[in-house]
């Protein structure tokens, strides 16, 4: 099978959230919102899905990860907006000929300050009747003007550092020169119901440290970090992170291996998606989200999204974000600590939004 319908197949292959749960609906497309919440700007208006945005070290833009329409295989390409939207200034695609009888996707950018760049490649097969999973998926390392001559860092699937396979590897951040952490994740296809076709969910299962510093990259797993959601840069020496089923925020120090617990949302659900700027913590917290045991897969967490929740650090206050009923995704919150861009769902599709800070 070959065209259009090909490639809506092979794109599910790559565990890029085939999910068919029901879309959310916001009830308002204006930037306004009710005094003191933020403004919410609409910045991208793909048919397809764009998602997991992350700024730039400097703030002047951010790359995400966009589907692209224009073509049958719908190959997923890195692109670069400037930090108000806009015009697409860069994207980082495979186009090489041998890259055309495939889907391709790359996710998971991270951006050090001297211009290298790590990110997520995977590549499946246009054609029917292959697995769920990709045929090559990779953690790769290169400079940002030339993405495409990489050092390959970490195959997946693969063994992690306690010994769980991971599937997918998500959040990466440098945290030293040659130095990443990541959370890596399991990817359960789970439908839901006995007869439905399977939703793909990736779940957080433990933060990874990667030194690749010598020949051979050295991963080991970071102290109290069993089942991770999501983990962010507080200090050189100092990460924040979530775990699945917990309304807690953890923090800990990379040098005396130390966690402690920096801040609870206690009844308002599970937090997940931490971002941290300065003395600004955001993290999505309750919504459409569910932890719970598959027989067949394990414990899983299934997240459709949910509030967006500022923290301030220096008095432990919360401040809601956006309109109600608005359930965001992976917001990535800016060098400033005045700007978040976010996955929202409307109308079935992803799209990323600008969130003013008060």
């Amino acid at each position: 099978m070959t065209g259009p319908w090909a490639g809506r197949l092979a794109a599910c292959f790559l565990a890029l959230a085939c999910s068919h749960e029901a879309p959310l609906q916001p009830g308002s497309y204006a930037p306004n919102v009710p005094p003191g919440s933020g403004s919410l700007v609409r910045l991208t208006f793909n048919v397809r899905a764009d998602r997991s945005p992350v700024w730039l070290p400097d703030g002047s833009g951010f790359f995400y990860s966009h589907e692209r329409d224009d073509r049958d295989d719908l190959d997923r390409c890195l692109a670069l907006l400037p930090a108000d939207g806009g015009s697409i200034e860069r994207e980082i695609c495979d186009r090489t000929a041998a890259a055309d009888d495939s889907v391709n996707a790359f996710s998971a950018p991270a951006i050090a300050t001297d211009g290298r760049l790590a990110y997520v490649r995977a590549s499946a097969p246009l054609d029917v009747g292959r697995p769920l999973a990709p045929r090559y998926h990779e953690l790769v390392v290169a400079r940002l003007d030339d993405p495409l001559s990489v050092r390959v860092l970490q195959s997946l699937p693969h063994q992690g550092p306690s010994g769980r396979g991971h599937e997918e590897i998500t959040q990466v951040h440098w945290v030293a020169d040659s130095v990443l952490v990541y959370v890596g994740q399991h990817v359960a296809y789970v439908g839901p119901c006995p007869q439905c076709p399977p939703d793909t969910l990736p779940s957080g299962l433990e933060i990874v440290r990667l030194d690749f510093r010598g020949p051979v990259p050295i991963l080991t797993m970071l102290p109290g970090s069993d089942q991770a959601s999501s983990i962010a840069i507080a200090a050189p020496d100092t990460v924040l992170f979530t775990v699945n089923g917990d309304s807690r925020v953890f923090s800990l120090s990379l040098s005396t291996d130390s966690v402690r617990v920096v801040h609870d949302f206690g009844a308002t659900g599970i937090a997940r998606d931490v971002q941290v700027a300065g003395h600004r913590l955001i993290a999505v917290v309750g919504g459409n989200v569910a932890f719970f045991t598959d027989p067949s897969a394990g414990t899983i967490q299934r997240d459709g999204g949910g509030p967006i929740i500022l923290v301030d650090r220096d008095t432990d206050t919360e401040t809601p974000l956006g309109p109600p009923g608005f359930a965001f995704r992976h917001p990535a919150l800016d060098p400033s600590g005045t700007r978040i861009i976010a996955e929202l769902v409307v109308a079935g599709t992803t799209d990323l939004w600008l969130l003013e800070v008060p």
